[in-house]
């Protein structure tokens, strides 16, 4: 069974939604997505191929938001918080990480399993887990 690629102008549209909710700016977002802000202009309306790492990257972009929504119960100011916080995970705040090659990425898979080893509890955006030695604690992360 083959995916059908989404269409492109719902895929932009859902990525310029959740990059508003989020504060992100034209500069911020053509950063993240590696490109001009003259081509993310152009692009704006129809949206970019679906063969584009511009476009992979919107998808990445989107699936992270959903997960953030989804752990916070769409508790914007939680999602803000934890976006603009440092994260001992990253070594930076999600929103710098975002501009990293595989940020995206790495701020999903993060999501991901944190929403899978704390299941039963409820997420809190400025709490992030950490191993160490034998057990794991959650220590909050420092914000700036």
């Amino acid at each position: 069974m083959s995916k059908t690629p989404l269409p492109t102008n719902v895929v932009t549209k859902a990525f310029t939604w959740a990059t508003q909710e989020l504060g992100l700016n034209v500069t911020q977002v053509s950063e993240m997505l590696g490109i001009s802000t003259q081509t993310l202009a152009k692009n704006t309306l129809n949206g970019f191929e679906n063969s584009a790492p511009a476009y992979r990257k919107q998808l990445s972009f989107i699936r992270m938001y959903y997960l953030l929504s989804a752990m916070s119960k769409g508790n914007t100011e939680q999602i803000h918080s934890w976006f603009y916080s440092y994260n001992m995970a990253f070594g930076s705040t999600p929103s710098d990480t975002c501009s990293q090659y595989d940020g995206l990425e790495r701020i999903s898979d993060y999501l991901r399993s944190l929403k899978q080893s704390d299941a039963e509890e409820q997420f809190s955006p400025i709490l992030s887990k950490h191993k160490q030695g034998d057990g794991s604690a959650l220590q909050k992360t420092t914000m700036h």
